[in-house]
């Protein structure tokens, strides 16, 4: 029995499967249809509506788990550490803004989460009695914010 590569034309098929994997060796891949904006807009409205839910989950599981500790029972929770950042309270505020600040903010908010989610994900790998669930919906939250925060930035440099 004859190996592949010692039947006639073997070596030829080699040759172009070479000189082709060079010849994209760098290029890289780029969309050649653009997103709209306004899919690009809702596709981020769920995926933002989406890790809302997957955080109130870990929220609720950390909270059925840890909360009732003597550790955390007696400490008075700060405000949140994206408190300074503006953003408008209600529906009228919302309408009242120019849509370029309501995306800077967003941005804001995003980009003041990331270091924090980092942190989360590797206290819970390493607390005692946290669940293996919690630390993997903790990192998809941390990924979505990313992905988010991409999306927001796409929108603004538009």
């Amino acid at each position: 029995m004859q190996l592949t590569l010692t039947l006639s034309g073997s070596g030829m098929q080699l040759l172009l499967l070479v000189s082709s994997l060079l010849l994209w060796e760098n290029v890289s891949s780029k969309p050649t249809a653009m997103v709209p904006t306004e899919d690009l807009y809702t596709r981020l409205a769920e995926l933002s509506h989406n890790t809302f839910i997957l955080a109130a989950d870990v929220y609720r599981e950390f909270d059925l788990d840890f909360f009732d500790k003597t550790w955390i029972t007696d400490r008075i929770l700060p405000l949140c550490h994206t408190a300074s950042i503006h953003t408008p309270e209600n529906r009228e505020e919302v309408h009242e803004t120019k849509t370029e600040d309501l995306l800077k903010a967003m941005i804001n908010v995003s980009i003041s989460w990331k270091e924090p989610l980092k942190h989360l994900v590797s206290a819970l790998t390493a607390l005692p009695g946290a669940s293996d669930s919690m630390g993997k919906k903790a990192a998809d939250i941390k990924d979505r914010n990313l992905i988010i925060l991409e999306g927001l930035q796409k929108i603004y440099n538009r």
